[in-house]
């Protein structure tokens, strides 16, 4: 449907844009409540930006992976905090170089060209540089734990957004941050919500410090820490392998692929496919595609963390719905990726309305010896992992095929070792709740303050004119 945008020439010169995004409808309405507020500041005069390097400064292919001085990319720019699971690395040289665009404790980073408007705080240790993608700001005048509840709420976001520019390729400058208006509450409520913030993100590294216990535990228990897997340039296959693996691509075949099923061999393993039963979700078509709806679950949504929501969801009709609900995952289901990012394993611990693309499998384990979370460790694993990446086939889309997953070789430990793997998982899982659960309780604090404050302005202005 149609939404018309409506200005005049006051606002048109008073904001010096033309351009009818920006007098959008939502865009309008979410800045006036904001402006309601007794005390408001454009962003510009509550601290200072700082422009990241022109892209030509430090080129991709210079990654040290033996630095420690990291490269903060666009991407790396997620709400609230900096995805750290595949971060990239500066030579020294280059870092001191760029000097002036280091990162400091408590910078606000926001996300200026791709993704727009991703708000994330520099967390303390972190040695690296910024990429052009992002913008900082920094020394605020008010607790940037509050600002950064603020920018990734409704308001703020949206705030945020507002004051994109450009067609094809849609960008946020400094000079339009500066405008972002910013309510200003008083320092009580402001160390309250940052400290909501403050605690997440402590819980968060709680869960991933936990988590990586338990890989790294896994790991040595299967051996895996003593073994070097080469990466040679060159290697040899015979005919009877090609026959035998009916598989000709080199890549099949390459050394460290040798090396770990030999090293496999060595261990207590059992097939998926004897363990479990395998369901695979459901294709729908993308004409039944709609608006609005329960979600439909596609590779993309899901995480060994849980499930991802976006701005590229796709959602389906509810009678649509109704009528696929076998395919509906439930509470302690276990999710497998096939398509694409290959090996995603997770157990289902919170309930989302939707149905699982044909991408994803559903794993019924068989034996209750086996915990869940146990499972999904080993799947997420390098053991498992290396298997799958050895057995996916396809160029620009990588497929792992059911029968080559119902082979996967799921490494059987003792069973006291098994449950605490399992309980480690557990409880990395119950951190990152809590702290999902805390962000939450902070945006809508924001977002209540807002409200209120607006509807209490509104109040004494129709009782002024009565």
């Amino acid at each position: 449907m149609a939404v018309w945008s409506t200005t005049n020439v006051i606002e048109i010169t008073k904001n010096r844009r033309i351009d009818s995004e920006f007098f959008h409808p939502e865009y309008i309405s979410i800045e006036r409540l904001v402006n309601k507020l007794d005390s408001i500041e454009p962003l510009g005069k509550l601290g200072k930006f700082l422009i990241g390097p022109f892209g030509s400064a430090f080129h991709v292919s210079n990654y040290d992976p033996n630095s420690k001085y990291r490269y903060v990319r666009g991407k790396d720019v997620k709400p609230f905090n900096l995805q750290d699971d595949d971060n990239v690395y500066m030579p020294e040289k280059d870092f001191f170089r760029l000097s002036k665009y280091a990162l400091a404790k408590d910078d606000l980073l926001i996300s200026v060209v791709g993704t727009l408007g991703n708000v994330a705080i520099v967390p303390e240790g972190v040695e690296g540089i910024f990429s052009c993608k992002s913008t900082v700001f920094r020394n605020s005048t008010i607790d940037p734990y509050f600002l950064l509840a603020y920018f990734n709420s409704k308001y703020g976001r949206l705030c945020l957004l507002r004051r994109q520019r450009g067609a094809i390729q849609t960008g946020l400058n400094k000079e339009d941050l500066k405008t972002v208006p910013v309510p200003i509450i008083d320092n009580k409520k402001q160390t309250n919500i940052g400290n909501k913030i403050r605690k997440s993100l402590e819980l968060s590294i709680k869960s991933k410090s936990l988590y990586s216990q338990a890989t790294q535990l896994l790991e040595d228990a299967l051996g895996f820490n003593q073994i070097e897997f080469k990466k040679e340039k060159s290697y040899t296959a015979t005919f009877s392998e090609i026959v035998s693996n009916n598989r000709a691509d080199a890549d099949f075949y390459q050394t460290k692929y040798r090396q770990l099923v030999t090293h496999l061999e060595t261990i207590n393993t059992v097939r998926l496919g004897s363990i479990c039963n395998i369901t695979k979700g459901i294709e729908v078509g993308s004409a039944a595609y709609t608006e609005h709806g329960p979600l439909f679950i596609r590779v993309s949504n899901l995480s060994k963390e849980g499930f991802v929501q976006g701005n590229s969801d796709k959602y389906i009709s509810e009678s649509l719905y109704n009528s696929l609900k076998a395919y509906q995952p439930n509470v302690g289901d276990i999710l497998l990726t096939k398509d694409g990012t290959i090996g995603t394993c997770y157990v289902v611990d919170e309930m989302v309305e939707g149905i699982i693309s044909g991408g994803i499998l559903n794993l019924a384990l068989i034996s209750p010896e086996i915990p869940k979370e146990y499972l999904a460790l080993v799947i997420n694993s390098k053991a498992c992992n290396m298997q799958a990446n050895r057995d996916c086939s396809g160029a620009l889309i990588l497929h792992w095929k059911p029968e080559e997953i119902r082979k996967l070789k799921i490494p059987i430990l003792t069973t006291d070792l098994m449950k605490k793997l399992n309980e480690l998982a557990i409880e990395s899982k119950i951190a990152r709740k809590e702290s999902k659960q805390l962000l939450e309780q902070a945006k809508q604090e924001v977002e209540q303050l807002i409200e209120k404050a607006a509807k209490n302005k509104q109040t004494k202005i129709s009782a002024k004119s009565n």
